[in-house]
């Protein structure tokens, strides 16, 4: 074999064999970020399984040394605590105010089904696992849909939520909404609480809709879609 075509040919494999070290190099996946409980909170809703029929809103704040908060439209919060299997996160609050909340979790850290019970009453719950946001993922953002009362009473449709960056409106028309009407205290970056005397009201976005519970003599129930 001539010289020169050697040199051709080892030049030739050298450089496939880096190309091919580097095609390999780009494909490797990034690794995924561990999950941590602390950077996520709970949001949901309960239905009481007999008597009244509403739907309401509560939150799960999931701290340090498996402590937790629960808020709903209760004047106080609740301590509590909660423990973290591969399967399964369940919350307990213990005494006078004893209740269990359980959520079935999937391999993604999906809630796939809810249990809640508040001394001896049971509840149809739900549960998303959000996470910790360190924005503000409300503000600059409107939300239309129609308002249920005391169940499946319908109270107002094309209800509009339209959030600024500490206070929010609603109304049925998006024009005469004003932002700075209701001071809200954010929970999570994307779920919040307003109180003024005997109203509450608390919500939470997913998947760009918002689902908010009102409670104002009666109670009052939506989810909306973000505009």
């Amino acid at each position: 074999m001539k010289p020169i075509k050697a040199l051709f040919i080892i030049l030739s494999v050298t450089f496939m064999s880096s190309g091919c070290k580097k095609d390999h190099h780009h494909d490797e996946a990034t690794p995924e970020k561990p999950f941590v409980i602390t950077e996520h909170y709970i949001a949901g809703t309960l239905s009481p399984k007999t008597g009244s029929k509403y739907t309401s809103v509560f939150f799960i704040q999931l701290l340090k040394d498996n402590k937790a908060t629960f808020i709903n439209s209760s004047a106080n919060n609740l301590a509590g605590t909660y423990t973290l299997t591969d399967t399964e996160l369940v919350f307990e609050v213990t005494g006078g105010n004893a209740r269990i909340a359980k959520f079935t979790l999937d391999k993604d850290k999906k809630v796939t089904s809810a249990y809640y019970k508040a001394l001896t009453t049971e509840y149809e719950a739900t549960g998303e696992l959000l996470p910790v946001k360190e924005t503000n993922e409300l503000v600059g953002k409107t939300f239309k849909g129609d308002e249920y009362k005391m169940g499946e009473v319908s109270n107002r449709t094309g209800l509009s939520y339209s959030f600024g960056a500490n206070a929010y409106g609603s109304g049925t028309d998006v024009a005469t909404i004003d932002k700075t009407t209701n001071n809200y205290t954010l929970i999570g970056g994307s779920g919040f609480k307003y109180v003024n005397g005997s109203t509450v009201e608390l919500g939470f976005v997913s998947n760009k809709k918002l689902t908010v519970f009102r409670l104002s003599g009666l109670y009052y129930y939506g989810k909306y879609q973000q505009q």
